[in-house]
C-alpha cells in the first residue's frame, strides 16, 4: 500500500510540471531523448545506472539552451554501507532541468557541455540505507551531429552524483561516470 501511495504522489508531482499545450503541437516541438549507462567510480558502490531523460526546450539563446524534462532511472547493484553488499537496486522517476552550452564546430557538428539536476523519487530506499528520494546531478561534454533542422544525434561522457543532501542525518551517496547518447526529432 505504501508503494502505491508513493506512486500516486510521484505521478501527481510530475503532472504539475506538464505543459499547458501538447509537445506535439506547434512548429517547435522537438523532443530530445538521452540515454545514459553509468558505472561507479569506487568499488564500495557497485551500482550500474541506466537512465532515460526526456527533454523539451524551455528557452534558447545563440549558445545556451535550457531544457526541462523527466528522468526515469534504473540503478542496480549493491553498496557497502553498514554491512557488505547491501542490495541497492531500485527504479526512480522525477523532473529535471538541463543547461546546455553549445558551440558550432562546422555546419553539422557542434560541441556542447551539459549540466543537469533533478529530484528523483524511488520505489524503495535508495541506495541501501538511504531515502525514497535523492537529487541527481549530471555534467559532461558531448558532440552533436545535425542531420537536418529537426533531427540530430549526440554522444558524450557524463559524470553523475546522486545524494539526498544529508537530509535526515545520513547520506549514502554515490558517483558514477559513463557514456550518454541522445537523439532529437520532431514528433
Amino acid at each position: 500500500m505504501r508503494k502505491l501511495i508513493y506512486l500516486v504522489m510521484a505521478i501527481t508531482f510530475l503532472l504539475s510540471f506538464m505543459p499547458a499545450t501538447s509537445y506535439c503541437q506547434g512548429t517547435d516541438s522537438n523532443v530530445e531523448l538521452d540515454w545514459d549507462y553509468l558505472r561507479p567510480f569506487t568499488s564500495n558502490r557497485d551500482i550500474d545506472t541506466v537512465s532515460l531523460h526526456i527533454f523539451k526546450k524551455l528557452s534558447e539563446s545563440p549558445t545556451r539552451t535550457i531544457y526541462r524534462g523527466i528522468t526515469v532511472t534504473r540503478p542496480y547493484g549493491s553498496i557497502d554501507w553498514t554491512q557488505p553488499d547491501q542490495d541497492s537496486s531500485a527504479v526512480g522517476i522525477g523532473p529535471v532541468l538541463m543547461v546546455r552550452d553549445q558551440k558550432e564546430l562546422s555546419g553539422k557538428l557542434s560541441a556542447a557541455f551539459d549540466v543537469s539536476g533533478g529530484f528523483i523519487l524511488y520505489d524503495k530506499t535508495f541506495p541501501a540505507g538511504g531515502r525514497f528520494y535523492n537529487f541527481m546531478w549530471r555534467a559532461g561534454p558531448r558532440f552533436i551531429y545535425k542531420f537536418d533542422e529537426d533531427s540530430s544525434f549526440n554522444i558524450g561522457y557524463m559524470v553523475m552524483h546522486v545524494s539526498n543532501g544529508g537530509i535526515g542525518g545520513h547520506n549514502p551517496s554515490y558517483n558514477a561516470h559513463g557514456v550518454s547518447m541522445g537523439f532529437v526529432t520532431k514528433f
